[in-house]
């Protein structure tokens, strides 16, 4: 039996607005991947995409026609706009898209609907075939939806193996169907998928996908989160959710820029009579100047109202002091100009003059920013909080004596390690055994309590990998993507659910650990940013490698260390040794991932001397020789 891949698509004006309102599209998720509902029993489907459009003609056909156009959905259900008003126009566009009518699906959804109230007549509903993909619009309510589902479901498969002409599906069903002698029995039809199931999957469900459409994927689904208002002296690292003005001018007085005597500048050259001295924190108008007189400031320190330029003290010689050693007076050896070495008041910062732009990260010289400018109080991300969980029967934690056949869960501190730099809040869920309740419980106790969980393991093709089928199953979570065309991190997988009413993001990492460790970089680091408001993107230089390499069929992301030297203008790249994905120890001194494209006819071999592009993974950790 054929792994049925479905999109998803709600049509309606109001959930398009407001996503939370949207209940017919979930109830289909659930009905379609939930193993305990009637439904999910004769699907075992995965649902590849979802989306909400508005009761738009035009937009409800771009959307069917991308979607016919992927080679990963074979089935699409609609729900909404199937009705009599003037928005409802889900059926006429999806009559300009179909190649085919299947008016049998239609039919069986109507009479099973009028079965349980005559107003189901009132409800236009279309199916048809595009390209290899089957297009049912199911009603807008959630009661609805799941009656006429539930009505063709059955049908669903083998619809599916007919349109992809897999003759040998096609075969084996039909001589079960022979042998039941009864074509049209539902509960005999319904143990025949059931039998074909049990078989064991070879190949996984979900489509591999490039690390660009992944990007692309978490772009659309992460948004930043929530806010506070925090001191400015606490905020260090933290990411700027409003632009910040300058509550005071700076400098708030004239200030002096050097060492020397504030003057008049149309007193010229000459003899001054020193009448005073103006240090830092002094009023700006304690004294005053006339002509042929002078005050001592010191950098920094206000200068009299009506000065006129500073003169600094090396152009100035003294010619008298009194019986204390205090100068008296002084000679000027040059001619002042006006404004010479004195700051303007809001010279370098004028009140309500922008400081820093919302989304900026604060750093040291940002923080000394917003306190020069009086800003005491900044609104920033909420430090989203991130919870990781190893999963495995093999693992162990520190400190225990280890058994016969384990290991120790290295991951699960390497990632808390690195989330220490992601601007987030760690928190360490420990361990699950591979055990389908255990999971479920894990999965629940963390999800009361972060934003974004992280998992390690259970999302390959083992028998005991069973994350991936309980997010979807129990937690009625989307998997946005369970593969990746990259090595190492083939089974990375990106999810999201609906968790007491509140949005989780789910990020499963492989068990190996320098997988984990390089599928955390480049998606996991993505999503804490921005959830924090932070879109700024890593770091990519080119580098010239130290050896050479053969490419794999999948784009590689080979740990490097790089090295800069005085006489090349690129940075050496060199190899930390094996790459196998579970040798962590080569990941202990790389500053860089080398991203090396996938082998082509032309080009599979990477040589000594050629540039290649390369991630930095910690600028402080680049080497200078």
């Amino acid at each position: 039996m054929t792994l049925i891949q479905f999109a998803i698509l709600t049509v309606s004006d109001s959930c398009s607005v407001d996503q939370s309102k949207d209940i017919s599209g979930p109830t289909l998720v659930r009905l379609v991947t939930n193993a305990e509902s009637k439904t999910g029993q004769i699907l075992k489907g995965h649902v590849s995409y979802k989306a909400i459009v508005p009761d738009d003609k035009q937009k409800i056909e771009n959307i069917l026609k991308t979607w016919t156009s992927l080679p990963n959905v074979n089935v699409i259900l609609t729900s909404g706009g199937t009705g009599f008003s003037d928005r409802d126009v889900t059926p006429e566009a999806t009559k300009n898209v179909i190649e085919k009518e299947t008016p049998g699906i239609s039919f069986a959804m109507l009479n099973a609907s009028l079965k349980v109230t005559q107003m189901a007549m009132l409800t236009r509903l279309t199916s048809g075939i595009r390209n290899k993909t089957l297009i049912i619009n199911l009603p807008g309510s959630p009661k609805a939806v799941t009656e006429c589902l539930e009505a063709i479901a059955i049908a669903i498969p083998h619809a599916v193996d007919l349109i992809l002409n897999n003759n040998s599906e096609i075969t084996h069903v039909h001589k079960m169907i022979q042998t039941t002698q009864q074509h049209t029995c539902v509960h005999k039809t319904e143990i025949l998928y059931s039998q074909i199931e049990e078989r064991r999957i070879r190949q996984s469900p979900y489509p591999m996908i490039s690390v660009e459409s992944a990007f692309k994927l978490i772009e659309e689904n992460v948004t930043m989160g929530e806010i506070e208002i925090i001191s400015a002296w606490n905020a260090f690292g933290r990411i700027l959710r409003e632009n910040v003005f300058s509550v005071v001018n700076l400098p708030p007085f004239r200030a002096s820029v050097k060492d020397g005597y504030a003057v008049l500048d149309t007193d010229g050259k000459g003899l001054r009579k020193v009448i005073g001295s103006s240090d830092a924190g002094d009023a700006p108008n304690l004294l005053h100047l006339n002509s042929g007189t002078c005050v001592w400031v010191n950098t920094g320190a206000p200068v009299p109202n009506n000065a006129t330029a500073v003169v600094q003290v090396e152009d100035t010689i003294v010619k008298e002091y009194n019986s204390n050693g205090k100068e008296i007076e002084i000679e000027i050896l040059i001619q002042p100009t006006a404004g010479q070495d004195i700051r303007s008041v809001g010279s370098d910062l004028q009140e309500g003059a922008l400081v820093l732009n919302a989304n900026t990260k604060i750093c040291e010289v940002e923080i000394g920013l917003l306190i020069s400018c009086g800003c005491l109080h900044v609104k920033v991300s909420k430090l989203p909080m991130i919870g990781v969980l190893s999963t495995g029967n093999e693992l162990q934690s520190m400190g225990e004596s280890l058994k016969s056949g384990h290991i120790y869960d290295s991951n699960k501190i390497t990632l808390m390690s690195m989330l220490k730099n992601f601007t987030c809040v760690p928190i360490d869920f420990g361990i699950v055994v591979d055990n389908k309740t255990e999971i479920i419980h894990a999965l629940q106790r963390a999800l009361n309590e972060v934003d974004i969980l992280v998992t390690s393991g259970s999302v390959s093709m083992g028998d005991k990998d069973f994350l991936k089928p309980v997010l979807e199953q129990n937690f009625h979570a989307v998997v946005h993507f369970g593969r990746l065309n990259m090595k190492p991190g083939k089974p990375m997988t990106f999810a999201t659910c609906n968790f007491h009413n509140k949005k989780k993001f789910i990020v499963c990492l492989p068990g190996n650990p320098v997988s984990a460790v390089v599928t955390a970089y480049l998606f996991l680091q993505p999503i804490i940013n921005r959830l924090n408001g932070n879109n700024s993107k890593p770091i990519i230089i080119s580098s010239k490698i130290t050896f050479s390499h053969q490419l794999d069929v999948r784009p590689e992301y080979l740990r490097v260390i790089l090295q800069w030297n005085d006489s090349d203008p690129y940075p050496q790249a060199y190899n930390t040794g094996n790459q196998t994905s579970s040798r962590l120890l080569n990941c202990k001194s790389a500053n860089a991932l080398l991203l090396l494209p996938g082998k082509t006819e032309e080009i599979m071999l990477i040589k000594k001397g050629d540039l290649v592009k390369a991630m930095l993974l910690n600028i402080n950790q680049c080497i200078l020789e």
